[in-house]
């Protein structure tokens, strides 16, 4: 079985700053290192970035010369690192993407919370925000529509889609002053200072969630950053033992390194992975007005067989727009060959191997080198993986506790070990 590494995008994506912080904390930049890491940035994206299909109209030339305009302008970091996200975001991908240690720890201070656009509206679904429940719909942010401030900070977001672009949104405090109020729906104020050392999303999770409903396993997998928590996932799929159907639960699973033993533990059939693509620069095809300005390689990614004593009872996979990256290559072959069903909504939809590149001060950026598409050949990026039954959850539904996409599969569940 081929090992395959995929970096989760939260390392090479950082998104904005706080746009009120204190000038004082800003540093300044010479003119020639500007322009060496601006020009650097162009020349790779050019070799490495894989997703040309993706941008079939994107000028790279003229947008270029407009991220060199803002370059050119002031020596402040700042400006450079907002500058530099807004360009690589144009290539609209989620790998993809440009990072500054410097801003991570002088603007990076945990939001503490957590939201994005439920039925269209922007709910809260994780809070450690006193007054600030899960459920609470947004309206405001000191007093400007809620909407229109992320209207006037997106296109510092990398992303493939843009329900990702949403759905990410909280995840990068820079976009946000550092103290603001909130406006919910409900008339109320609350006043958010935000503290506590930049985190990246995910990072936080050392541990998987194994319990027992009603005598149907139910193993959380939070994420695939640490090789622990997917031995550990590993572990509590042996602990159920014969139990005649399992659930395992990957929402909100941004990933870090493909899963192939948990693959392997559930896999009691043959599977295939990704058909994928990346660039190929042939000389002759890289002239003016040619079609073949952007050739690339493709392949099909091979057939896996069934290995030791893989789990063979009726298996579901809960997922939701949060699963990413690595959590959709551990979805991807289960929605082809049928061995699970997928209860939920839709994935991510963003994966590959990053190209990476770091600079001496702190700056670096991420380029994704592959276009991965789903067994069949079908699109994926800024598709993402389709639930065989999907089910939304509601605003409702997180202030009450309720989670109507477990319920479903424990109801299924529960029928299947009946059998």
């Amino acid at each position: 079985m081929k090992k395959i590494w995929v970096i989760t995008a939260a390392w090479m994506l950082v998104w904005g700053n706080s746009l009120h912080a204190d000038e004082a904390h800003d540093q300044s930049l010479s003119l020639k290192e500007r322009v060496a890491i601006a020009s650097r940035i162009y020349a790779d994206i050019q070799i490495y970035f894989g997703h040309w299909q993706g941008i079939p109209d994107f000028d790279l030339g003229a947008e270029y010369g407009n991220y060199l305009d803002k370059v050119l302008a002031t020596n402040s970091r700042r400006a450079f690192d907002l500058a530099s996200m807004e360009f690589m975001a144009k290539l609209q991908n989620s790998h993809s993407g440009f990072v500054d240690h410097w801003l991570q720890q002088t603007y990076g201070q945990q939001l503490n919370f957590y939201a994005y656009p439920i039925d269209g509206q922007w709910v809260v679904t994780r809070s450690d925000v006193p007054d600030l429940k899960v459920g609470d719909v947004i309206s405001a942010l000191d007093g400007e529509p809620f909407a229109s401030f992320y209207q006037n900070q997106r296109k510092y977001s990398s992303a493939s889609d843009e329900q990702w672009r949403q759905r990410s949104f909280f995840e990068y405090p820079y976009l946000f002053p550092e103290s603001f109020q909130l406006t919910l729906n409900d008339g109320r104020r609350v006043t958010v200072h935000r503290k506590g050392p930049f985190r990246f999303a995910g990072t936080e999770y050392t541990k998987i969630d194994m319990s027992d409903r009603e005598g149907i396993p139910v193993i959380r997998v939070p994420s695939f950053d640490l090789a622990k928590l997917e031995a550990d996932a590993v572990g509590a799929l042996k602990q159920a033992g014969t139990a005649k159907a399992i659930i395992i639960d990957v929402r909100d699973n941004h990933g870090g390194s493909t899963p192939q033993q948990l693959m392997a533990a559930l896999m009691d059939r043959p599977y295939r992975w990704w058909s994928e693509s990346t660039p190929a620069h042939i000389g002759s095809f890289q002239l003016e007005n040619s079609p073949g300005t952007h050739t690339e390689l493709h392949w099909f990614g091979g057939v896996e067989q069934p290995s030791g004593t893989p789990y063979k009872g009726v298996l579901f996979l809960l997922t939701n727009g949060g699963c990413f990256s690595a959590c959709e290559d551990f979805v991807v072959s289960f929605k082809d060959n049928h061995r699970a069903t997928i209860i939920g909504e839709r994935t991510a939809g963003s994966s590959g191997q990053p190209y990476s590149h770091r600079f001496e001060n702190g700056m670096g950026f991420g380029l994704s080198t592959k276009r991965e598409f789903m067994p069949d050949g079908s699109p994926f990026e800024g598709v993402g993986i389709a639930p065989d039954i999907e089910m939304q959850v509601h605003a409702a539904d997180l202030a009450s506790g309720r989670d109507p996409v477990l319920e479903k599969a424990l109801s299924l569940a529960k029928s299947a070990s009946s059998q």
